[in-house]
């Protein structure tokens, strides 16, 4: 997995622009318009065209920026910066405290955007916000300190989210894929996602691919969660991830009990892979601390979880026991699991 943020651009060359922003020559698929630090990015956006990329040097600016068109958002790394600024955008589509919110609207997504190589940090809610998407992409981002998520797309289809590092976002997940019926094949690899209340969180949502993520110190690890809503949660696989030491107390809040000390948490949720995972060193004393552990769903429905299968994962040295089936289901199937403890017993 890769260990650093980086910026990779094509080289550019601007010629003068208006207020600070460079247009620059024709590029592939469209335009490059170059913001210096300190300067608006949300003008940038404005004055983009679709297949435009706007490229962020090295320094700092103001977030609450607001995407509804199919452009690429590009920094330079570590070193280009979104904080909270005087004017959030994203507030005026009622979707404030956002990093950067890309909006939709139902049955009329934005489709193709992407947002790379930069850091969003510090905001009330989320760091990169997507909502009514198709194909948003989100690539070597740092996304830190945020309120609630750090990568989040909700009511979405095919996205892609890769090589980031969601760290310290206090209330909820790293990274967040829900309210999906079917997210068609969305993709979360090769990220890290450390001291999170959740690494990364599948909720109500279905056809999601989870894989080669470095998962550790949060209170729990993977968490996929049918809320009750019509659809559930299922059809989603997460497989060669490494999900340990996930040991922090995160306090109940709102509907959500207190979690702690779980790797890879079910509350329901059906017809589930849960393949060749590394499980281990996740210890804890609630109700859901263990290895990997199947409950029910969550009221008012609390189905339960069923037909899922869990096999070929290394998972030792987890508390109370490596593996928990509280499913209320028979159907879900533990094979050639390298494990000690189970409860009930023999499911090692």
């Amino acid at each position: 997995m890769r260990r650093i943020i980086t910026a990779a651009l094509g080289t550019t060359v601007a010629v003068t622009g208006i207020a600070g922003i460079a247009p620059a020559a024709q590029a592939a698929g469209g335009r490059v318009i170059v913001v210096p630090p300190g300067h608006s990015i949300q003008r940038a956006v404005d004055h983009a065209r679709p297949g435009d990329v706007i490229k962020l040097r090295a320094g700092l600016y103001d977030g609450g920026v607001l995407v509804r068109k199919r452009i690429t958002i590009h920094g330079e790394g570590n070193k280009t910066i979104l904080h909270p600024g005087h004017r959030d955008h994203c507030a005026r589509v009622k979707h404030p405290g956002q990093g950067i919110c890309v909006v939709g609207r139902a049955k009329h997504p934005v489709h193709g955007v992407t947002i790379r190589n930069l850091v969003v940090r510090d905001f009330a809610d989320t760091g990169v916000y997507g909502i009514h998407t198709d194909r948003l992409s989100v690539q070597s981002v740092l996304a830190r300190n945020n309120g609630e998520y750090g990568i989040a797309e909700f009511a979405s289809t095919r996205g892609h989210f890769r090589w980031n590092w969601t760290v310290d976002n206090a209330d909820d997940a790293g990274l967040y894929v829900g309210d999906t019926a079917n997210a068609r094949g969305t993709v979360v690899a090769d990220n890290h996602s450390i001291g999170n209340a959740i690494g990364v969180l599948v909720r109500h949502a279905r056809h999601v691919m989870v894989h080669d993520n470095e998962i550790v110190h949060n209170c729990v690890g993977v968490a996929l969660v049918d809320d009750s809503q019509r659809t559930g949660q299922g059809n989603t696989t997460v497989w060669k991830n490494r999900v340990s030491k996930n040991n922090r107390v995160c306090p109940a809040h709102g509907e959500v009990p207190p979690l702690g000390g779980t790797g890879i948490l079910f509350f329901g949720g059906d017809h589930n892979i849960v393949e060749r995972n590394t499980v281990t060193g996740n210890r804890g004393r609630l109700p859901y601390s263990g290895g990997i552990v199947l409950f029910r769903g969550t009221p008012p429905r609390n189905r339960p979880a069923r037909h899922n299968l869990i096999k070929s994962n290394l998972v030792l040295g987890n508390a109370p026991f490596d593996l928990v089936d509280k499913s209320g289901s028979r159907t879900n199937h533990f094979r050639a699991n390298k494990c000690r403890t189970s409860d009930p017993r023999g499911l090692c």
